[in-house]
């Protein structure tokens, strides 16, 4: 029998241009139980407060269950290689175990109908491939999660101890009905990356500390914006871009009881996209568009990033003018953007291999600190972060050399994603819809563009109520 909801309204969304993007994309589009009593000892967590020098002496020994090396294998699906590749971290701490994990890569994106009919029919099919651990993006993971075919990780055996190290935001976001049901192994704070040459010459420093008094509130932004115009520069490459970093702030879910809910932040987004773009602060251009991806290295002075978007998705080369003229900050607010959790299902033949890897990629620091330093990945664990940070780490060559570390580990203790939905991405695509209707006079209002995006959600979902 199936235990998810049918997915609804997506198609419609792709259908009209809107751009759902997969975190675990941003380097590739195309990602019996045991009887032994045998045991194997793990570090825990280091506990908040430990200082990166004796993290390690402040660790509480923990114990799971050792699976029997002749047991069941259990199969890993996700969307594309990038889990593939952390889950060899697993096979290289545990190698006897190395030949039971298997990886299963659906080729597809993460946030699609189609990942979410495939892992559907996988887990529904059964058989010797079926489904042990399943890779769920932000934007959809709650999809998942709410599932009853997702376990909570406590039947596994895994202790709010184990994951302490956790960003909260990520336990948070993760808890469906006073139960953890995911874990993951990234944490993915936002910050405003922008050109240290622009900044320079505009205001006259680039110093981190100092360019965050022009952008520590959104007011601020606007003036700062205007400066920029009169400079010749464009503060954003398009008004969307402010969209992730607004929206985090919200107050109330998407849907309460069913029922669509607007929250303050819906119609605080969209007027300030439209001073934005009535202004002429940015170049108008479509997040993750040619002409998006082109002003890295033209006349834009900033772009909101997060972890991986530094490391991977500036679209700049070495060797180039701008190359390495870039720091970050925090900016006007703290947001998340992506991040990948991990979910085992009712179906997994070996509950104590899938616990295994669950605590190796999401709790052992020893493992996510190597993670972190061979990889980049943000790691979701205070301890390991704080030992890379005093060891240096993480330095960019694309922020000049700035190590980025130390912001992003900040900047997450601040998150909160407690009114996260599984509609959040399809209606936050609805958004955008009505966000450039607005921008370009097509709708007159803001109620213009919030009736825009009842009546887009009405059409497609018709279980909620929509007043």
């Amino acid at each position: 029998m199936k235990k998810f909801k049918k997915a609804m309204a997506l198609s419609l969304a792709l259908a009209m241009g809107l751009s759902l993007v997969a975190c675990g994309d941003k380097k590739e589009e195309t990602t019996t139980e045991a009887t032994t009593t045998e045991a194997t000892t793990t570090e825990a967590a280091a506990t908040d407060d430990a200082t990166a020098d004796d993290a390690s002496a402040s660790n509480a020994e923990v114990s799971l269950p050792m699976p029997a090396e002749d047991s069941d294998p259990i199969y890993v699906y996700s969307w594309n290689t990038e889990l593939g590749d952390r889950l060899q971290y697993v096979k290289d701490k545990y190698p006897q175990y190395a030949d039971l994990i298997q990886y299963e890569n659906l080729g597809l994106g993460g946030t699609s109908d189609e990942y979410k009919s495939a892992i559907e029919n996988a887990i529904a099919n059964g058989g010797d491939k079926v489904p042990s651990i399943i890779a769920c993006d932000d934007d959809v993971a709650l999809y998942f999660l709410n599932s009853e075919a997702i376990v909570p990780v406590e039947d596994l055996g895994i202790t709010a101890d184990m994951y302490s190290n956790a960003y909260q935001y990520t336990v948070d976001y993760a808890t469906i009905d006073g139960k953890l049901k995911g874990m993951c192994w990234q944490a993915t704070p936002g910050c405003f990356i922008y050109r240290t040459d622009i900044a320079k010459e505009v205001l006259g420093t680039d110093d981190p500390a100092k360019v965050q008094e022009y952008v520590k509130d959104w007011d601020t932004f606007l003036d700062t914006a205007e400066t920029m115009k009169q400079a010749g520069y464009k503060m954003l490459s398009g008004p969307s871009d402010a969209k992730k970093p607004i929206i985090d702030q919200r107050t109330s879910a998407w849907v309460e009881n069913d029922t669509v809910n607007i929250d303050p932040v819906i119609t605080e987004y969209l007027e300030f996209a439209k001073k934005l773009y009535d202004g002429e602060y940015t170049n108008n251009n479509a997040q993750w568009s040619d002409g998006w991806n082109t002003d890295f290295t033209a006349d834009v002075f900033g772009y909101f990033g997060c972890t991986w978007f530094t490391y991977w998705s500036i679209n700049d080369k070495e060797g180039s003018e701008t190359y390495g003229k870039r720091n970050m900050c925090q900016g006007p607010t703290t947001y998340h953007w992506g991040g990948t959790y991990l979910g085992v299902t009712d179906q997994c033949p070996n509950k104590e291999l899938a616990a295994l890897v669950l605590y190796t990629l999401c709790c052992d620091t020893d493992t996510m600190y190597k993670l972190s330093d061979e990889t980049l990945d943000f790691v979701n664990n205070k301890a390991a972060v704080e030992k890379l940070i005093a060891d240096g780490k993480g330095e960019s060559p694309v922020l000049g050399g700035a190590n980025p570390l130390q912001t992003w580990a900040d900047n997450a203790e601040k998150i909160n994603l407690q009114y996260a939905t599984e509609y959040d991405s399809t209606f936050n695509g609805y958004l955008d819809n009505a966000s450039e209707a607005y921008n370009s006079g097509e709708l007159k209002t803001v109620d213009d563009a919030v009736a825009k995006i009842k009546e887009l959600i009405k059409d497609g979902y018709q279980n909620l109520t929509v007043e």
